[in-house]
């Protein structure tokens, strides 16, 4: 099954029978059997959905996902609720507040994410890479050090620095781009890696919800109200692996040109955000890029989709006491 997007400002979304029917102006745009999304995505606040329809999705386990109208920011996601996850729960709010477990997951995460950036970077070619994959590895070694999560989180923003400075040494001319940089956007670039990240958002929060854990209740990511900190932890591996590499893929093929970006208006005139027709584009390669197979390290192969709810299920065991540590999907 897929995700269905909905970013037709004027639309509306309901049911018609076993039918998901989207409307603009009593013109139907769109029909879809219900059984065959397993999520929603609502863009924008001109974007209705009929509350039959909402309670027909959330009967079903189907999460609804709000974000901007550009896709940048995602505001909540709606779901019938986690009750019979309550032990898994209990057991992950008493893990999260012990510094020592706190460390260990988050050294994971981050041991992963950074030989995902490492990976990307060997594979490009540029000139740049070698000295940002020495400061990346560099990176690795103190963060096995690592005494606390500050720490930890130095040594991310250390491989990040490198990691993006390497980016800016190749798409600084012509792009314009200098760094990552979001809230809002500056640069076609940033814009294509925040809308890119939202959608990825999506995916690893639907997997830690079905998985059980409690997605605001996470290690590297400091708890905020609001802030889905588990999901964002688990994120971290994915950046790499999937935005990032279709960001590059876009850019270096031309798919995406300047021609499909445009600035938000007077009232932001420094925020940089894809076209209407261009966020089609890159969603449409996002779910190709999602199911895409992926070969792990016993050797099978499953879709990118999969292997997000199964590192989710891994944090799962790690709760519960089922293993220890988090392996990386990049060895």
């Amino acid at each position: 099954m897929a995700t269905l997007y909905v970013q037709e400002q004027g639309a509306t979304v309901r049911k018609r029978d076993n039918q998901i029917v989207i409307t603009r102006e009593g013109e139907v745009l769109q029909e879809i059997p219900l059984n065959k999304i397993d999520r929603i995505v609502l863009m924008g606040r001109g974007v209705q959905i009929s509350t039959a329809l909402l309670v027909e999705l959330l009967s079903r386990d189907i999460p609804v996902m709000l974000t901007n109208q550009h896709g940048s920011r995602h505001y909540a996601t709606l779901t019938a609720g986690p009750s019979r996850f309550g032990a898994l729960r209990l057991r992950q709010s008493q893990l999260v507040i012990d510094p020592a477990w706190s460390l260990e997951l988050a050294r994971g995460i981050v041991t992963a994410k950074l030989a995902a950036q490492r990976a990307i970077l060997a594979a490009t070619g540029w000139s740049a890479a070698p000295a940002a994959i020495a400061h990346i590895e560099a990176a690795a070694r103190g963060l096995g050090g690592a005494t606390s999560l500050d720490a930890a989180r130095g040594f991310e923003g250390a491989a990040a620095a490198a990691y993006f400075g390497a980016w800016r040494s190749v798409f600084q001319q012509g792009w314009g781009f200098q760094g990552r940089a979001f809230y809002p956007p500056p640069d076609p670039i940033n814009a294509l890696l925040s809308f890119g990240y939202t959608l990825l958002l999506h995916d690893v929060l639907s997997a830690v919800q079905f998985t059980g854990l409690d997605p605001y209740l996470g290690v590297f990511h400091a708890i905020e109200a609001g802030r889905p900190s588990l999901a964002l932890d688990l994120m971290e591996e994915f950046r790499p692996l999937v935005v990032d590499r279709m960001t590059l893929n876009q850019i270096t093929t031309n798919t995406i040109t300047h021609t499909q970006f445009e600035r938000a208006g007077p009232d932001r005139p420094n925020a940089m955000y894809l076209t209407t027709a261009a966020r089609k584009l890159v969603v449409e390669r996002y779910e190709t890029l999602m199911q895409t197979p992926m070969r792990l390290a016993n050797g099978s192969q499953t879709s990118l989709r999969r292997v997000i709810l199964l590192q989710a299920q891994m944090v799962a065991r790690i709760v519960r006491g089922e293993q220890t540590h988090y392996e990386g999907v990049v060895k």
